[in-house]
């Protein structure tokens, strides 16, 4: 099954999946924890475009090079 094609479609389609997940307090604070030791820079390059909330229909056009596309909401 490809995952990828799965995602986008649930994405593109604004779908929903519910489910659970097996996980408590501790398993986020292990992630938590990791996230604060991993290497800053490989996680700001995670974030690969920044859209002013004004032009926020230009976030939903893909680009080659998106991983994840940040909305920008600065105080006036």
């Amino acid at each position: 099954m490809d995952i990828g094609a799965v995602n986008r479609a649930l994405v593109l389609g604004n779908e929903s999946v519910f489910g659970s997940v097996n996980a408590n307090r501790s398993h986020y604070e292990a992630a938590v924890r990791a996230l604060e030791q991993a290497d800053s820079a490989w996680l700001q390059r995670l974030i690969t475009r920044r859209v002013p909330l004004a032009d926020f229909q230009d976030a939903f056009r893909r680009q080659d090079t998106d991983v994840k596309v940040v909305l920008e909401v600065k105080a006036g």
